[in-house]
């Protein structure tokens, strides 16, 4: 059995036209207080200055590999960085976010004291540089059995869909890479590496930064590409009628919180309606076939089920005044601590 300290984390990091952030993300990452660590920046066909700044990056850690591809998206970048990765676990870090200087040394001694396959935490969301709210945090550590950590995903409460504030086991993704040419490709996977685990730690504290930009591909207008959360929900619902059936309704929930975020973005650009009419009439129908289910579920959050009462009986508007006035006191109130 290795020493702790001889096993090797592999950090995945897909790299594109993010010159203004990279150094930022790296420095947390080539800093981590658990030093065992091989950075891999895959550089996905950038047009400005982050394939040069990686490439100086490497010069100067012998820890860091590059490799520089054509543009393929963030599922092909992902790929070609697991397959050059040499590590005993696997991490995944977004180029424009960044991480504790501890959340290494906390997930990988959490997977050697608990045997579990994957360690994960919670997150701080920097919201367009103004706020900052926390995510998927606990009060302190909790272990979830393969069954549990599939139904606190289905309902996107304690445990998320992404890949970047996890540490994998590195024979998880034998057979297992992220679906090339899609969005959503984070929820397209977790299912399939949560099934071949034996189960989730969750180490409660926020040590991963996700930082949500103005020209993030979330906040981007709709397009068709988003559709293709539908695939995802439909995936989702097959994978979970075969080997969970009695979770069936989280899926359904699961389903309509996916549909919600997309109807968001749809009200939001006033012509997506009436453009894609069939992607408006999908999201409702899974919006629709789990909103009853969602609201009554006593493990969803008070604000989410609050959000889709207003998508629901559309009175959005009223939802969103209401949420920024509270924000303004809480932030209000934190200042005054």
């Amino acid at each position: 059995m290795k020493n702790m300290k001889d096993e090797k984390i592999s950090v995945i990091v897909p790299v594109y036209n993010v010159e203004k952030f990279i150094v930022k993300c790296t420095n947390s990452i080539l800093n981590q207080t658990y030093a065992n660590i091989e950075l891999v920046l895959v550089d996905d066909g950038s047009t400005d200055m982050s394939g040069k700044i990686c490439d100086n990056i490497a010069e100067s850690d012998s820890r860091v590999k590059v490799v520089h591809k054509e543009n393929g998206g963030l599922s092909s970048a992902r790929n070609v960085g697991i397959n050059v990765a040499t590590g005993d676990f696997y991490g995944f870090v977004d180029s424009d976010d960044y991480i504790e200087l501890t959340m290494y040394e906390i997930l990988l001694n959490a997977i050697n004291r608990t045997g579990k396959d994957i360690a994960t935490c919670g997150r701080v969301v920097n919201v367009f540089g103004q706020f900052d709210n926390e995510e998927f945090t606990l009060r302190e550590e909790k272990i979830f059995s393969r069954e549990d950590a599939i139904a606190e995903v289905l309902m996107l409460e304690k445990i998320d869909v992404s890949a970047c504030d996890k540490l994998y086991k590195k024979e998880l993704f034998e057979k297992i890479r992220y679906p090339e040419g899609k969005i959503s490709e984070d929820a397209a996977v977790i299912f399939d590496v949560l099934q071949k685990s034996n189960g989730i730690v969750h180490v409660g504290k926020p040590l991963y930064h996700y930082v949500f930009r103005k020209n993030s591909i979330t906040k981007a207008k709709y397009s068709a590409k988003r559709h293709d959360v539908v695939d995802n929900i439909k995936r989702t619902d097959n994978f979970i009628y075969h080997n969970y059936p009695r979770m069936v309704e989280l899926s359904n929930i699961y389903g309509c919180i996916c549909s919600a975020a997309l109807l968001l973005v749809m009200y939001e650009d006033k012509d997506a309606v009436k453009q894609y009419p069939e992607h408006y009439k999908d999201y409702k129908f899974y919006f629709n076939r789990g909103v009853r289910s969602a609201v009554k579920c006593k493990h969803i959050r008070k604000r989410m089920k609050a959000r889709l009462i207003a998508i629901k009986t559309h009175t959005l508007p009223l939802f969103y005044i209401a949420k920024y006035i509270y924000d303004l006191k809480k932030r209000s109130n934190d200042i005054e601590k």
